[in-house]
């Protein structure tokens, strides 16, 4: 599923990068290349939460948008609802390069704070903007594969693209707006 990405979300995604680089964690080596490295990713992650976000508002789902300001930690990207009304907390994985193949989340992360959905996506580095949306795994799913690599930074369950869901089939387990 392609989503292009709207000239107001990738506006959005550029002053976040700007006003971020200096406050993000320095624990994950795909910054090694400094502040600039640093800019990049964050601005190429936050594009693939705005895909989701358009994602979420072209299916008419309700969702709330993480507002923690620039300096501090997240602890979601989105919060989405089921039709019983509970909260649900998204997390959007971006990747830049066709070899990747996998979707990611720590061990620490799973632990301390664990989301309910992730959602991965494959960014282009096309004008404008666009991602396709790989899939879509549960936390129920990377703990009941149990799954876990190093590949040189953190552990880090894993699925693979073959185990993610279509992203087709979360939205009718969604609330609408």
């Amino acid at each position: 599923m392609r989503i292009y990405i709207d000239k107001v979300f990738q506006k959005e995604a550029k002053e976040y990068a700007i006003i971020s680089k200096s406050f993000t964690s320095k624990r994950h080596d795909f910054y090694e290349g400094g502040l600039s490295d640093k800019q990049r990713t964050l601005f190429e992650g936050k594009l693939g939460e705005k895909a989701i976000k358009q994602f979420f508002i072209d299916h008419k789902i309700k969702f709330k948008e993480d507002q923690s300001s620039h300096d501090e930690a997240d602890f979601y990207d989105f919060i989405v609802y089921d039709l019983k009304g509970n909260e649900l907390k998204v997390e959007v994985k971006t990747r830049t390069k066709i070899s990747y193949i996998r979707t990611l989340e720590s061990v620490e992360q799973m632990k301390n704070n664990p989301k309910d959905i992730y959602f991965s996506v494959k960014l282009y580095d096309t004008k404008p903007f666009c991602v396709d949306v790989i899939g879509y795994g549960l936390k129920e799913d990377f703990l009941s594969i149990n799954r876990i690599e190093n590949k040189g930074d953190l552990d880090n369950y894993v699925l693979y693209d073959k185990e993610l869901k279509n992203p087709k089939l979360i939205i009718p387990t969604l609330q609408k707006i």
